[in-house]
């Protein structure tokens, strides 16, 4: 039987891990554009044999309509609204929050604060109060920009372990947030669910990455300033 094991203290955790006990690490660069595309830059650097991006500005997307699983034309993965929003913009003009997640731009939009990162084209959440990304099976990391996350009021679980938004992005609310998060999981990527406990407002993901890349170490976290949030695995007979 596996246990999980949220730790108290993030960088003792990440320094925990091994190649014998590897141990999920989740990765937040610091707010804003320049520190984000640093922390990209840092990932996709890391990648030991390549990458595939979803920038979801390409394909057979139709930009506005809305769907309950959005599947990525690269070869990313799956996006899969579980539980709808209700109350807020999404369900303004045409859009309906129980009709799922929407591929938007600057023109579809009907929200403010969530935006593309390159170029034109993001992955909205349409105030979903629970969505899953299902990675492309064979890879290790993932990394994505999340646009607007904080007044979302949400957590990200993986693993059975939970990280609120508020000890993931801190306590600053506000429009118009971008970060870049990383996943990285030795024993290969699973499900990740994200919640909102808002059902009237929700975030944006864009240029969603996924890569087989080396573990990442303490001190190169912290030299890029991002916050890492290990989770130490054990494992004991049941």
């Amino acid at each position: 039987m596996k246990q999980y094991l949220k730790p108290v203290a993030a960088v003792l955790a990440i320094g925990m891990a091994s190649a014998a006990n590897a141990a999920p690490i989740l990765s937040i660069s610091g707010q804003g554009a320049s520190a984000a595309s640093a922390a990209e830059a840092a990932f996709l650097g890391s990648a030991q044999s390549g990458y595939i991006t979803e920038n979801f500005d390409y394909g057979s997307y139709s930009v506005g309509t809305q769907a309950g699983t959005i599947n990525s034309v690269a070869g990313v993965g799956s996006f899969n609204r579980v539980t709808p929003g209700s109350g807020g913009l999404c369900d303004t003009g045409s859009y309906d929050c129980d009709d799922g997640l929407a591929v938007l731009d600057a023109a579809t939009t009907p929200f403010n604060g969530r935006f593309a990162v390159s170029p034109d084209n993001w992955l909205d959440s349409m105030d979903a109060m629970e969505m899953t990304i299902s990675p492309t099976a064979g890879y290790n990391a993932i990394g994505f920009y999340m646009t607007d996350p904080n007044d979302a009021g949400g957590r990200f679980s993986i693993g059975g372990v939970d990280f609120s938004f508020t000890d993931v992005f801190g306590s600053s609310l506000g429009n118009g947030k971008v970060y870049y998060i990383t996943l990285f999981d030795a024993a290969g990527l699973d499900d990740i669910s994200i919640y909102s406990n808002n059902p009237d407002d929700g975030y944006g993901l864009d240029d969603v990455t996924i890569a087989n890349v080396a573990e990442p170490g303490t001190l190169a976290l912290l030299a890029l300033g991002v916050f890492g949030l290990g989770m130490a695995r054990r494992r004991q007979k049941a």
